[in-house]
């Protein structure tokens, strides 16, 4: 097998959170891996993240999670309310740590990006823009420069080149995209007591509240365009204390507005020696909190294949066999939740308050279970690696 892999060629396109962190295992088993990345230098926003067990769990596998947890904070409890104070439930993360072996955390994308850029190392090449990519594995830059590999991997999110040069002319994914409008952003103070992660229902939709590492408070609103100002973000009124103080704190420049939306996955989302991964194959919203830990579930299974196999190309198939099932859910459910913000607030308040807290905690849980060979007592060849074993 380390034959197979010292001869396995891959190109990465986007160095991004599933590329990067796909770069470095792959790196770290031998692979010839280039990342080529169209930004100048790894530079984004100050975005907060909600790390889960599913994804620590990755982390650990890869050997990551140490790192990771010098730039996080704990995430013990997530507390789902409306605005007027009523607590919906509250869930507990302890029992799932216990249960999984698995932490959950908060963490700010700028900071997980370069804890995945150390471990690519020299992998990325910035500055280098795709401009085609064949089935055969040929990838052409902007500069004419042509490169070639076993496996090429399109991690170029949600606006993918990539999946856009490899999809049959006039292709429409099944479905009609759903469509959120958000506003977040980065406080430099801690807003104030609660629990690590705060989800509640307004007159427009839905916010939250992430408590990060250094006394910094993550915020979002997430709404239906109709419902939300393109111009500005929502007005904080109505809102709890900590909402209003944590939006008041913020500066300008740590303020953005994404038009958010999502893309029904397909069964099979490669071609020949290529692929994709994270939301270049799979956007999904944001409503579950977890587009970043399904990309980096992407990364650990596809090396994981690509290292188990002698046939780069049998692999790419089988991610994406592999995959499907748990994205078209994750993809499902976070519609599901999207549909709860479209509802006036007097309906939705009613049918939330009639739901039995067993349910809360198993709808917004139960993505956070780790993929199966991730489960305790499964010991993949990356963490007997990372381990010394």
């Amino acid at each position: 097998m380390g034959d197979v892999m010292s001869r396995l060629r891959v190109l990465i396109v986007g160095g991004g959170v599933g590329g990067l962190a796909l770069a470095g295992t792959l790196r770290r088993r031998g692979a010839d891996v280039v990342v080529l990345e169209k930004a100048a230098e790894l530079r984004v926003r100050g975005l907060g993240l909600s790390f889960w067990p599913n994804v620590t769990a990755v982390l650990r596998s890869m050997g990551l999670l140490g790192a990771i947890e010098e730039v996080s904070r704990p995430m013990n409890q997530v507390r789902i309310s409306t605005t007027l104070g009523r607590t919906l439930t509250a869930i507990e993360l302890d029992g799932y740590a216990v249960r999984f072996g698995a932490p959950s955390y908060s963490i700010t994308r700028p900071e997980l990006l370069q804890v995945l850029a150390d471990w690519a190392g020299d992998t990325v090449r910035f500055g280098a823009e795709v401009v085609s990519v064949s089935p055969d594995g040929t990838v052409t830059l902007s500069d004419g420069e042509k490169l070639s590999a076993d496996v090429v991997v399109g991690a170029d999110g949600v606006g993918s080149r990539v999946r856009e040069m490899i999809e049959p002319a006039g292709y429409v994914a099944p479905g009609t995209p759903e469509k959120m409008r958000g506003w977040q952003g980065l406080a430099p103070i801690d807003a104030g007591a609660g629990a690590d992660f705060e989800i509640m229902f307004g007159a427009f939709g839905g916010a939250g509240l992430l408590r990060l590492a250094g006394g910094r408070t993550y915020w979002f609103f997430q709404g239906i365009p109709e419902r939300m100002s393109n111009d500005r973000p929502p007005s904080t009124d109505g809102w709890p204390e900590p909402v209003r103080r944590a939006v008041a704190a913020t500066p300008t420049d740590a303020v953005w507005k994404d038009n958010l939306r999502d893309r029904a996955p397909m069964k099979g989302w490669g071609k020949g020696r290529i692929t994709l991964l994270g939301d270049a194959a799979h956007p999904i919203l944001p409503t579950l909190g977890q587009g970043a830990c399904l990309a980096l579930e992407d990364a650990h299974v596809l090396s994981e294949l690509l290292m188990d196999s002698g046939d780069p190309v049998a692999a790419l198939r089988r991610y994406e066999q592999e995959r499907y099932p748990r994205i078209r859910q994750m993809y499902l459910n976070s519609r599901r939740a999207a549909k709860l913000q479209r509802l006036r607030p007097a309906v939705r308040d009613r049918l939330l308050a009639a739901v039995p807290d067993p349910l809360y905690n198993a709808v917004f849980t139960a993505p956070a279970r780790p993929i199966p060979n991730l489960r305790p007592g499964r010991n993949t060849p990356v963490a007997r690696e990372a381990s010394g074993v």
